[in-house]
Order: C-alpha cells, then sequence, then structure tokens
C-alpha cells in the first residue's frame, strides 16, 4: 500500500492550511513590492555542485539528491539565497545592482525521523544584493514591516553578528577546531561545559571572562552598554559602537519596543558574514524569521557583490494566523434545461458570493443558502 502514502516528512496542505498560507503570502508579498523587491522564481532542482560551491561545510545527508541523464549530481534546493546568488550571477554577471528581489518558495531539507520538523517549508523572502552594511537598515525595516502587518502577537527581532564572535576568536588565536567547538557551547548556552572547555584553553582572563560572558549578551539596547566593557580589543569595541548606531535608527524609526539584541547568537549557515536576526512571536516554539549579511556568497560565483536577506517560515507562522473571512456561499440547483441560464446567473452572483453549481431533475433554478 506504500503507493497511497507520503514519503516520511511529507505532508499535504489542505482546507483552512492552504488558505492560511495564501493570505500569508499576499500580505508579505504586498509589503515586499512596497520596498521596491521585485519577484524571482528559481527552479527547484539545482546542481549539487552549486551548493558544495557556497557552503564551506556542506551535510549533504540532509539534502535530497538526484542523477540526470548525464550523471551529474541534482539536488532539491535547501534554501533560496544560494539559488538566487546564482541566478543574479548567471543573469546579471557585468551588472552591479542593486537587485532587489522577493520569493515565496518552498525549500527541502531531509528531517531526522520524529524530529518534528518537516522536510518541506515553504519560505517567503527578500535579497537585497549590491549594497553593503549601510543598507542593513533598510533589510531590518522591511522584515518588521512584514511582522506588523501579518498582526502578529508581541513580535521581536532579535539582532546578532558572527563579526563579534569571529573578533574575538581571531584576536585569540584559536584554531578552527577551537573555534567550531567553542560556537557550539556558546550556541547551546551550556555554561558547565565552556567553562571547562575555556580552562583547558588555557586563555589569559580577561578572553576566559569574555567568552564565559558572551551567551549572556542578550536583551535590549542596554545590553550594548555592558558588551562594549566585555569588549578586550579595539576591533571589538567598533563593532559594538556600530550596533548602537544601528539600535538608535531603529528607535528613531519607532521599532524600537521590537528590536532586541543577542551577541551570542551563532549562525548556523557559514556564508554569514555581518548581522545575523531571527523572528520571533509569543507562543511560537521556533523562530517565524530569520536572515543576514552574506557579503561572500555571490563571490564564489563569480559576482563579487555584497547583500543581505531573510525569510519567513511560513510552516511556523499559520498557526498563529487568522483564517481569512470567508464570503457568502450559495448553492445553484439547475434543471436539465436551465444549465446556460443556471451559468449566466452564477455568474452574476460570483461578483459577491461564492456560488457551488448542482445539476438537478426538475425543470427549475434553486437557490440555497450554505452554511459558513
Amino acid at each position: 500500500m506504500n503507493q497511497i502514502k507520503l514519503p516520511a516528512g511529507f505532508r499535504d496542505s489542505i482546507l483552512e492550511e492552504g488558505t492560511k498560507k495564501n493570505k500569508v503570502k499576499a500580505i508579505l508579498n504586498e509589503v515586499f513590492a512596497s520596498y521596491g523587491y521585485e519577484e524571482i522564481v528559481t527552479p527547484v532542482l539545482e546542481y549539487y555542485q552549486t551548493y558544495s560551491n557556497a557552503f564551506n561545510t556542506l551535510n549533504d545527508q540532509e539534502m535530497y539528491k538526484f542523477f540526470d541523464r548525464s550523471q551529474d549530481i541534482l539536488a532539491l534546493r535547501m534554501d533560496m539565497t544560494v539559488p538566487i546568488a546564482r541566478a543574479v550571477t548567471t543573469r546579471f554577471q557585468d551588472e552591479m545592482g542593486p537587485f532587489r528581489l522577493h520569493y515565496c518558495a518552498n525549500v527541502y531539507k531531509v528531517r531526522p525521523s520524529l524530529a518534528g520538523k518537516q522536510s518541506e517549508a515553504t519560505d517567503c523572502g527578500v535579497e537585497l544584493i549590491g549594497l553593503d552594511s549601510h543598507s542593513d537598515l533598510e533589510v531590518l525595516t522591511c522584515a518588521l514591516d512584514g511582522l506588523q502587518a501579518l498582526d502578529l502577537p508581541s513580535h521581536i527581532l532579535e539582532i546578532g553578528t558572527v563579526r563579534f564572535f569571529d573578533e574575538a576568536c581571531r584576536s585569540a588565536r584559536l584554531s578552527e577546531e577551537q573555534r567550531t567547538k567553542l560556537a557550539d557551547l556558546i550556541d547551546r548556552k551550556s555554561m558547565v561545559e565552556l567553562k571547562d572547555y575555556l580552562q583547558a584553553l588555557d586563555l589569559n582572563d580577561t578572553i576566559t571572562a569574555f567568552f564565559l560572558r558572551l551567551p549572556l549578551l542578550s536583551g535590549g539596547q542596554d545590553m550594548l552598554d555592558e558588551a562594549y566593557g566585555c569588549a578586550f580589543t579595539p576591533a571589538l569595541r567598533e563593532i559594538v559602537i556600530e550596533l548602537k548606531g544601528l539600535a538608535d535608527e531603529l528607535t528613531a524609526l519607532g521599532y524600537g519596543r521590537h528590536v532586541q539584541f543577542d551577541l551570542g547568537k551563532i549562525a548556523h549557515l557559514d556564508y554569514y558574514t555581518g548581522i545575523i536576526f531571527e523572528g520571533f512571536i509569543e507562543g511560537a516554539g521556533t523562530s517565524v524569521l530569520s536572515g543576514g549579511r552574506y557579503d561572500q556568497l555571490l563571490k564564489v560565483f563569480g559576482n563579487d557583490l555584497p547583500a543581505c536577506g531573510f525569510s519567513f517560515k511560513l510552516d511556523a507562522l499559520i498557526d498563529h494566523i487568522e483564517a481569512p473571512e470567508k464570503r457568502a456561499k450559495v448553492r445553484l440547483i439547475y434543471g436539465p434545461r436551465q444549465k446556460v441560464e443556471a451559468m449566466q446567473l452564477a455568474r452574476d452572483l460570483r461578483r459577491e458570493q461564492i456560488v457551488e453549481l448542482v445539476p438537478g431533475f426538475t425543470d427549475e433554478i434553486i437557490i440555497k443558502e450554505v452554511e459558513a
């Protein structure tokens, strides 16, 4: 009976769930378009090599892979950032941009059995390609406006930067192996293991204290003052000053109460080079939005352009979205000789309501209201 079952990690989206997704897509597309973003649609299949070039460390066990007729390896797209970076390079290789692009598309990733996540997910987001970090403010306000437009409960955008952790590791002269281990402990906020590991590294007291404090450097704008006090190099202090400037700009624009900072935030995608951020709403157990700056990714494909973007995770959102109000519905029952007349009447009625046509057996037309 396998022919009537779905593969593990996949499910049908029907009835109200599909209606909610369409509502979210329409709202977000309107926000994105208001910022000047134009829609891009990429194929669901990419060459495996496209992703292996994009990531320094690629876990291909998370990918759905196939062979084409030439025995080249194809893969279902894992995200939309890499395909868009590839598309901009192949279509606009000699242009500098900026390119403002938005999308709504399904992405695919193999999930462990019983992990609670689906292998097929719907992302809606934007990519701003060709502008440096001075445009971070535009991308962040677009994300915040999207959260606001969805009328979500108590939304917060949590902002960090990969530069803070990376600069500290560079200054401490940590190896890549040490950096990777430290990143995992900080990301999991495993304070006991972190303390033991730092003692084993035999760093000086100032640097050890910094890394011990890093997982706890999260909160409102006041936390940035504490971060400045923890910074042990001029470069680290400069990064905090830049974040404070971004915080002031967001506050001036009226977003202050919806913004927090987390300097212990660790990027889970290795192509990020600057700010990283996540959106959270009350009642959701995971982030509903994520993004960041990736200034080196397009260089991999031969087009050295800076970029920043984000995506909303629709599957995490729809349980917190009200279904759109249903239109009035009637059932139009018609006899064998009234087919054309019934079609004409239904066409007029559909301007105001939903009409279901039902063939009948008597030569008459009957209109019945249907309960929503």
